[in-house]
């Protein structure tokens, strides 16, 4: 059975599950920043003490290190309780020598790739880019694609969908899940990326959850989707915590 999960958790975290393994990207955070939603704390708690779909998780991945994609403390706590088989994240000054087990310091130059891990039914690819927003220019950001079992997924984080390398960087790849950060949807360059790529169905994240949505951004996301959903392929908007798809 080539069937996979794909599970939302908050923000930009996601848990992808299928062959037996489970990957959780950007999924441990608490921070509430801009108006957008942390994983609610009970949700967190089960993540970090491995209950329920969160058991033997393998592999921790994070986008970047900002307050609403990953918390260094919690992170602690999860390794101290969990053995995942690899975390990876962009490099670090040492604040994570409380940590122990696989860590991947991600340090790239921009626009390159790396295959991070490659097993049976799994590879692990990661991508560096800029993250979206002038003040943001700095900040270490990297894009993952999970091929698992005979799905190739590709998940942009804060992305930058302005920078035209991004073609040139993906352009060899062919990826049947795009997971993209709701600002693609609102924005015509957005929205020609999402077409280039033209994956078979486009998931859109980093979100609020409906009832901490103060600033309207989900009914923003969901009249750009009905204005465009003809130009774009089979789109779901992930708005509640464990909901998931299959595929």
């Amino acid at each position: 059975m080539n069937e996979i999960k794909i599970t939302y958790i908050a923000n930009a975290g996601i848990m992808i599950t299928g062959a037996e393994k489970k990957i959780l990207i950007d999924g441990i955070h608490s921070f509430e920043p801009f108006a957008f939603s942390p994983v609610p704390a009970t949700v967190l708690n089960h993540i970090i003490e491995g209950q329920g779909i969160y058991e033997d998780i393998d592999y921790l991945l994070f986008t970047h290190c900002h307050k609403d994609h990953f918390n260094k403390n919690k992170l602690t706590d999860y390794c101290l309780l969990n053995t995942p088989q690899m975390l990876a994240l962009p490099k670090d000054d040492g604040s994570l020598e409380k940590i122990t087990g696989h860590i991947t310091f991600l340090d790239m130059e921009l626009w390159a790739q790396k295959v991070i891990l490659e097993e049976n039914n799994l590879k692990l690819i990661a991508y560096k880019t800029i993250h979206d927003g002038k003040d943001y220019r700095d900040v270490d950001h990297y894009v993952y694609q999970i091929n698992l079992l005979e799905h190739h997924i590709l998940v942009m984080g804060d992305t930058d969908f302005r920078c035209p390398e991004l073609e040139t960087m993906l352009a060899n790849q062919s990826i049947d899940i795009l997971i993209v950060n709701w600002l693609f949807l609102n924005n015509r360059i957005g929205r020609a990326f999402i077409n280039k790529v033209n994956p078979q169905q486009l998931l859109i994240y980093h979100l609020p959850f409906e009832n901490e949505d103060r600033y309207n951004y989900i009914k923003i996301a969901k009249s750009d989707l009905k204005k465009h959903q003809s130009e774009i392929p089979k789109t779901t908007l992930l708005l509640s915590c464990e909901e998931f798809i299959m595929v």
